[in-house]
C-alpha cells in the first residue's frame, strides 16, 4: 500500500467512524486516550512485575481468591501474608494494586 492508498484507507475509516453518530469523535478522542493511559498503565506495571517476579505469585493468588468468591478483607489478609511469606515490597503490592485499579478505571 502506497502512502495515497494509507490516506484514503485511513479517511475511510474516520468517516466510519464519524459516521456512528454526532458524538463519534468526542467518543474516539474518549477511546484513544483510554488506549494510551492504559498503555502507560500497563507498561508502569510491566516495569514493576519485571523488578519484583514474585508478583506474579501473588497475581495468581489474588485471581484464586477471588474467583473463589473470597471477601475483601478475607483477600487482603490472604494476600499481605503470602506477599510477605514471599518477601515482596508490601510497597510494590500497594502500588501494583493501585496501577491496576487505575486503568480499571479506564475501562
Amino acid at each position: 500500500m502506497d502512502i495515497t492508498q494509507a490516506q484514503v484507507a485511513v479517511e475511510q475509516a474516520l468517516n466510519y467512524i464519524q459516521d456512528r453518530g454526532p458524538n463519534a469523535m468526542d467518543s474516539l478522542l474518549f477511546v484513544l486516550s483510554s488506549i494510551k493511559a492504559g498503555a502507560d498503565s500497563i507498561s508502569v506495571i510491566s516495569i514493576l512485575i519485571a523488578k519484583y517476579p514474585a508478583l506474579t505469585q501473588v497475581i495468581d493468588k489474588l485471581i484464586a481468591l477471588i474467583q473463589a468468591g473470597a471477601s475483601i478483607p478475607e483477600i487482603a489478609s490472604m494476600i499481605a501474608e503470602f506477599a510477605s511469606g514471599l518477601s515482596i515490597s508490601m510497597d510494590a503490592l500497594i502500588n501494583l494494586l493501585y496501577m491496576i485499579g487505575g486503568a480499571l478505571a479506564l475501562l
